[in-house]
């Protein structure tokens, strides 16, 4: 396995973490909870959060070698470049919540009502970010050949039992 490969492996942690993060929290809102409180579910709602932006720190480091990678085999840098702006920006808009949610938490700051409203469409704008930064992510890969090594699939043998199909 080549370390370029790494970076498509990766990012699918910052991705899943930060929507189980907007999921919980959005729970929280719903049910007039507060997003801060020392619950299971804040903790573990935190928890997702910090675990997303630490697992898209770490994608990123992998993605800058998947970049280098690719511009030395000629892909354009255009797209390459938006791509990683993108997740530049995703990744400081989910830093800042996730340091907004835990000084609230260390400080047993409230945050119900507005504050609570206020800090989920954050992460609503910030999962925007997120599904457009992979968006782009998927197009360098899927349309552009980004880093992928082309593959001949085998001639399939005959089976009469699935000529129906």
């Amino acid at each position: 396995m080549e370390i370029t490969q790494v970076h498509p492996m990766m990012v699918h942690f910052p991705i899943v973490l930060l929507l189980l993060a907007l999921g919980l929290y959005s729970y929280l809102l719903v049910t007039k909870k507060d997003l801060a409180a020392r619950s299971y579910l804040s903790y573990t709602a935190a928890a997702m959060l910090v675990g997303g932006v630490a697992s898209a720190i770490v994608a990123a480091g992998f993605g800058d070698v998947a970049l280098d990678a690719a511009i030395d085999k000629g892909f354009p840098e255009a797209n390459l470049e938006e791509h990683e702006e993108l997740a530049g920006t995703t990744i400081a808009i989910f830093s800042v919540l996730a340091v907004v949610m835990l000084g609230a938490m260390w400080k047993k700051v409230n945050v119900s009502g507005i504050k609570a409203v206020v800090f989920v469409l954050a992460i609503v704008a910030g999962t925007g970010m997120l599904l457009n930064t992979a968006y782009h992510g998927g197009e360098l890969v899927y349309k552009d050949g980004v880093n992928v090594q082309a593959v001949t699939p085998k001639p399939q043998a005959h089976n009469p039992d699935q000529s129906a199909n």
